[in-house]
């Protein structure tokens, strides 16, 4: 399956884009926000704009969820496409996407600024700021059943293709979670959230100076740990990072890039 990535800051427009270039490449699926798409219709997922914050909605948006990605893989595999439309904020949240879901390597990228004029961008950056609204890139009989009581309205484009005149519906709506406000998650969370799994390591008998650094929306860790003697220190390491990787993420719903691990002492007990 070839498959395209849609990048670009959350507001941007790319939901709004994304029936644009889909239907110029000719892609016939899309996954946008937890939901899989094919021409119009959602086949599975869940949508994170029925999240109630945005914790909630990053973790759909990034399939945490396994059943998710199992009902998501299912449907990938009966439709049986050879091509597929990623939409994500950043090249992080679109490869861990793709990991995800087992799609293999990224054949394009596509920067929402490379299909998109600034004033475009900075209209679509002002409704979503002052009023809140995401489009949805089906049409609103498919979205109505899951957003009762904050289903907006419906937007029409018309394309032609093959001498005739093809219609796509695209929905929209305000997230339950645009009515709660931002949320901030400060560094001392983050190292808070990595010192208690460390407290509760049984081969871990101390450790100091945890740092935590964000960015482009993903985290990179360094710790130093003194372990205590006798573990296979390999294994044990890889195990603990990946035990780590996983804490972060479910709790933080933020894509861990990299932990650093360094032991800098073992401790033998009397």
């Amino acid at each position: 399956m070839k498959v395209y990535a849609l990048v670009g800051s959350s507001g941007t427009g790319k939901s709004h884009r994304a029936v644009l270039l889909a239907n110029e490449h000719q892609i016939p699926l899309i996954v946008d926000d937890g939901l899989l798409i094919h021409s119009g219709k959602i086949m599975a997922g869940c949508s994170a704009k029925r999240e109630e914050s945005k914790m909630g909605a990053i973790r759909t948006a990034l399939f945490f969820n396994d059943k998710q990605v199992a009902e998501v893989k299912s449907a990938l595999d009966k439709l049986e496409e050879d091509k597929i439309l990623i939409l994500g904020t950043s090249l992080g949240m679109v490869e861990r996407i793709v990991e995800r879901l087992d799609l293999g390597d990224i054949d394009k990228y596509i920067d929402i600024k490379d299909i998109s004029s600034p004033e475009e961008i900075e209209k679509a950056l002002s409704v979503r700021n002052t009023k809140g609204k995401h489009v949805i890139p089906v049409p609103t009989i498919e979205v109505e059943e899951q957003f009762t009581g904050y289903l907006l309205h419906s937007l029409e484009l018309f394309f032609k293709k093959d001498n005739k005149t093809v219609r796509h519906e695209k929905s929209i709506v305000r997230p339950r979670f645009s009515f709660y406000g931002n949320l901030s998650i400060s560094n001392k969370v983050l190292v808070d959230l990595i010192n208690y799994l460390l407290d509760h390591e049984s081969s871990i008998s101390n450790h100091k100076k945890t740092r935590v650094e964000e960015k482009n929306s993903q985290l990179f860790v360094d710790i130093l740990l003194e372990l205590k003697y006798g573990i296979n220190i390999p294994d044990y390491i890889n195990k603990f990072r990946a035990a780590l990787k996983a804490h972060l993420e479910n709790n933080t719903g933020i894509n861990v890039k990299e932990i650093n691990i360094e032991v800098y002492s073992l401790y033998v007990e009397d």
